[in-house]
């Protein structure tokens, strides 16, 4: 009987035995599964991190390579400002040049000039020591070529040089200036239009291009205006022909607007229409006629249409 019993005890304890076993190998097994689980994660982290740390590498290189070629640009641009910067010297020191050789220039015109006023015997009132816009420009570019072929025994004159910008720059001047200011001079201008103009636009110049007098320089037949080469008061008179069954606007114009209006209107034949106006002028003022009211339109020329002007009193 005691031995029934021993061998019942060894049974239940090998029972429970296999028992105890079996659960350790489960929860062995269940904590397996979950580092392997774990380590899975964490190799996954790692590839991504590997991934991320050579894209950054990457980006180092491209930023180094970057600022190598921002530096290479930066050298590059001192020396070009420091070129630059050497050539808006020599400009400056030709410029300072230039300037001393048109003072020293413009010295001896004006010695050439009192010359030939000298010889001049002019008998007009107010006017026996002012030259004509023709006769300065005449002579500062006959002074011009006459330097230039004394500079040049070949008479060669293939490029511009440095006294000859200086003699174009002289003659500017002085032309600007003769047009600005006429001394103690008359003004008077008389142009007609020899041939008629059509297709004439709103606010268009009506151009006068066969000159009869121009007294002080100041009209301008290729732009039909006439500038006041001084102040004053001046007398301005137009008459505008229309052609035959046409109809013309015009309007005499100080500085772009409009003092006195013309009209003519014909019908089987010609008919004209005339003004006259006295304006106060300051030098630099423009006046010239205008076509008004009417866009393509035309007029009639053969020397009946005219455009005259002069200097009442200073």
């Amino acid at each position: 009987m005691f031995i029934v019993k021993m061998k019942t005890i060894l049974s239940v304890g090998a029972f429970c035995v296999s028992i105890l076993f079996m659960h350790i190998e489960a929860n062995t097994d269940v904590e397996f599964h979950s580092i392997l689980a774990r380590l899975s994660l964490l190799e996954e982290k790692q590839a991504s991190s590997d991934k991320r740390i050579a894209a950054l590498e990457w980006e180092n290189k491209l930023s180094q390579k970057r600022i190598k070629d921002l530096e290479k640009y930066k050298t590059y641009s001192d020396r070009r400002v420091v070129a630059l910067e050497r050539k808006n010297a020599l400009c400056n020191r030709k410029n300072n040049e230039l300037d001393i050789l048109m003072k020293q220039y413009a010295h001896k015109v004006a010695i050439e000039t009192d010359k030939l006023l000298s010889e001049k015997n002019n008998t007009m009132d107010g006017y026996d020591k002012t030259l004509s816009y023709r006769e300065v420009t005449s002579f500062v570019n006959d002074k011009n070529r006459s330097d230039r072929t004394l500079a040049k025994p070949n008479g060669k004159d293939d490029k511009l040089t440095a006294a000859d910008e200086m003699a174009n720059r002289l003659t500017a001047v002085v032309q600007s200036e003769h047009r600005r200011v006429v001394a103690e001079g008359i003004v008077a201008f008389s142009a007609m239009k020899a041939a008629g103009q059509e297709h004439i636009g709103l606010n268009q110049n009506i151009i006068f291009e066969q000159v009869l007098t121009n007294e002080g320089g100041g009209y301008h037949p290729n732009h039909g205006v006439f500038t006041a080469p001084q102040s004053g008061v001046y007398v301005f008179s137009s008459s505008i022909m229309a052609t035959a069954n046409g109809e013309i606007h015009t309007a005499i114009v100080h500085n772009g607007n409009a003092v006195a209006r013309m009209f003519a209107h014909s019908v089987g034949t010609h008919d004209q229409g005339s003004q006259t106006v006295v304006l106060r002028l300051n030098a630099g003022d423009e006046v010239a006629v205008q076509n008004i009211d009417i866009s393509d339109d035309r007029i009639y020329g053969a020397l009946y249409t005219s455009f005259s002007g002069y200097l009442l009193l200073q």
